[in-house]
């Protein structure tokens, strides 16, 4: 399976079937464009982390010798990523509590492929923060320095990894669009901020 994007003939066609019928079948077919697509392979032995351990703050006089849980997948272009010069890999915080993503931070670049992102909790909530609400219009960062009250997150919250590519003829192709509405800037939107197209690491309790 492949993304398809509609290219400048596509464009054109449309703005003559506008302007005159006539006009219109002069012009050719649309042109289209072929991309991999990215269905991220999530390790079934890795594919959540513990809410229990990745709530402890990094303060904790447990922290350096804490196993902190990990999640794991492969990253693995269909047919036609010789095209790809870099997958950026991007990653936002889910809220189970206001079901929404806050806004998204880099987080790696990819060069080969296959490729295996491996990233503990403590890692990938860094530098996170949910999304705001009427309540919370500035929100805290999930991760918090305080031990009592350890990282700001809850059973059924997430981190979600989304993608965008790099071409090697220096073309960005935009899989998630950045919102531009006030009070949810800066939040991937669109169908792949979701799941098989996103790898998303969900916070169980146990």
């Amino acid at each position: 399976m492949k993304i398809h994007l509609p290219g400048l003939a596509a464009l054109l066609l449309a703005a003559g079937s506008l302007a005159s019928c006539r006009e219109t079948s002069r012009l050719p077919e649309p042109a289209y464009e072929n991309l991999p697509l990215i269905l991220p392979q999530i390790n079934p032995q890795k594919s959540f982390f513990n809410s229990t351990i990745a709530r402890i703050s990094a303060n904790s006089p447990t922290a350096p010798t804490l196993i902190r849980p990990v999640f794991e997948f492969v990253v693995a272009p269909s047919q036609g990523y010789a095209e790809l010069q870099t997958v950026e890999v991007y990653k936002s915080f889910y809220s189970n509590s206001s079901k929404s993503l806050g806004p998204r931070v880099k987080a790696m670049d990819l060069t080969s492929f296959p490729a295996t992102v491996s990233i503990n909790s403590q890692e990938a909530i860094t530098d996170l923060y949910p999304a705001a609400t009427p309540a919370k219009p500035i929100p805290d960062p999930v991760v918090n320095a305080s031990v009592p009250q350890g990282n700001r997150l809850l059973p059924f919250d997430a981190v979600v990894f989304t993608f965008e590519y790099v071409l090697k003829d220096g073309r960005r192709i935009i899989l998630t669009p950045i919102s531009k509405t006030p009070g949810s800037v800066g939040v991937a939107i669109g169908t792949q901020v979701n799941a098989p197209y996103a790898a998303i690491a969900t916070f169980k309790s146990q």
